[in-house]
């Protein structure tokens, strides 16, 4: 079943313009921007090489670079890199905004994320699944297993809830759908949040007039109607069965606000994890936290990608311009969407240079298809499952799916990708 394609000419007429002067756009909405300055720092190497997960370092008293590199022998200090990223577009008929940004010099003794498995290295940086992050930095107060490995094509091992309605007011009025009233978050997650892990964070952004789910009387799927509210289901559920604990604003136009709503709630998020009453209480892993977001959600999380304590993020047809990133970076786009132009979205991911990041068209999909094809086993579900897994848990099995030049993407014939150098080792 494809996705529909809103009326998008009362949409693009009334707030196409709006919107590119939010993100700071250019009228044609698909420029490019430039890569800014990857990892930072230096570490003092002993006979070796080491990098977190997906950067390169020198041996003796060289530099360590950010995430997704190769294994090594062992790095005192080091820091993190971070990714020129692309920026998004709005649901149903908004316009493309400006290409990726300049990327944020790394963090000195940030860990990085998902490291190889095997390697080690001073100062105190974790992953789980087997892997060591590089250096010290950023913590959580969460202790817990290490994460195995998962099939990011079936949902996850954990029964899922949601808490509804939760969380402060926030959003930008007034609101595509809900007017002048501010909306709160769902947040989706493991049921048992006490079986020993600790569970990365996921900022969710709609697309523009939608919500997570539908939200009666206001937010619903009429398609007599033409009514669209609520139609990202499968991948959040997918997302939380699989360990994530994702927070999702309920405003319809995620891209507007400051701050954000998604960061209100992120913030929201992470003092309820230190509240000992709250069901949050030292069950999330505060140090792994990612963003994603589809058409305007994906401006959104363009957007958000400056805030330093997000270290992975992923778009679905909406690319915007970025001015500072702080980890890999995933850039989906559909073949057949008419919204949201493949070149677009490509154009961004080409000035990523100084930290992994893929290039994915899904040829089949609209600007909505994706949310149909075949459940979690769509290529963009599954992707993104497996991009999250890999940079916020360390499952270093599910790396397949994007590095090395034969990538399980790179033969998957529903779709074609591209990828930076960091993405080849």
């Amino acid at each position: 079943m494809m996705h529909r394609l809103r009326d998008v000419s009362s949409i693009t007429g009334a707030i196409g313009c709006a919107a590119l002067i939010l993100a700071g756009c250019s009228s044609t909405g698909s420029d490019g921007g430039t890569s800014g300055a990857g990892a930072g720092g230096t570490g003092t190497g002993s006979g070796g090489t080491s990098a977190g997960s997906g950067g390169t370092s020198a041996g003796s008293s060289g530099t360590s670079a950010g995430s997704n590199g190769t294994a090594g022998s062992t790095v005192s200090g080091g820091t993190s890199g971070g990714v020129g990223q692309a920026g998004a577009a709005a649901s149903g008929g908004q316009v493309v905004g400006t290409g990726g940004g300049s990327a944020g010099a790394g963090l000195g003794g940030q860990p990085a994320n998902a490291g190889q498995a095997g390697q080690t290295s001073a100062g105190g940086g974790h992953q789980s699944g087997g892997a060591a992050g590089v250096g010290g930095g950023a913590t959580s107060n969460c202790t817990g297993k290490a994460w195995p490995t998962a099939d990011p094509t079936v949902a996850g091992p954990f029964a899922i809830t949601a808490d509804k309605n939760v969380g402060p007011l926030a959003g930008y009025t007034p609101d595509p759908i809900y007017g002048d009233a501010q909306q709160r978050f769902n947040v989706y997650r493991p049921k048992d949040l006490s079986s020993g892990y600790c569970h990365p964070i996921l900022v969710w952004a709609n697309g523009h007039g939608d919500n997570p789910e539908q939200n009666p009387p206001l937010c619903v799927v009429d398609s007599g109607a033409n009514k669209w509210c609520g139609t990202y289901p499968v991948l959040i559920n997918q997302l939380a069965s699989h360990g994530f604990v994702v927070v999702a604003s309920l405003s319809t136009t995620t891209s507007r606000g400051e701050p954000l709503p998604t960061i209100t709630g992120l913030n929201w998020l992470l003092e309820q994890a230190e509240v000992s009453t709250s069901p949050y209480y030292h069950h999330l892993d505060t140090a792994h936290i990612g963003a994603l977001g589809h058409s305007e959600g994906g401006l959104s999380t363009c957007k958000a990608a400056a805030d330093p304590r997000i270290v992975a993020v992923g778009t679905v047809s909406g690319t915007s311009t970025i001015t500072s990133l702080h980890g890999p970076a995933l850039f989906i786009c559909g073949g057949k969407d008419t919204v949201v132009s493949c070149d677009s979205v490509a154009t961004t991911y080409n000035a990523v240079t100084d930290q992994p990041a893929m290039f994915m068209n899904n040829l089949s999909a609209d600007h909505g298809g994706w949310e149909y094809q075949n459940g979690a086993k769509g290529p963009d579900i599954f992707a993104l499952t497996a991009w999250f897994r890999v940079h916020l848990m360390g499952d270093t099995a599910n790396r397949k799916y994007f590095y090395g030049t034969g990538c399980t993407l790179c033969t998957d014939n529903r779709v074609t990708v591209m990828k930076n150098s960091l993405l080849t080792q």
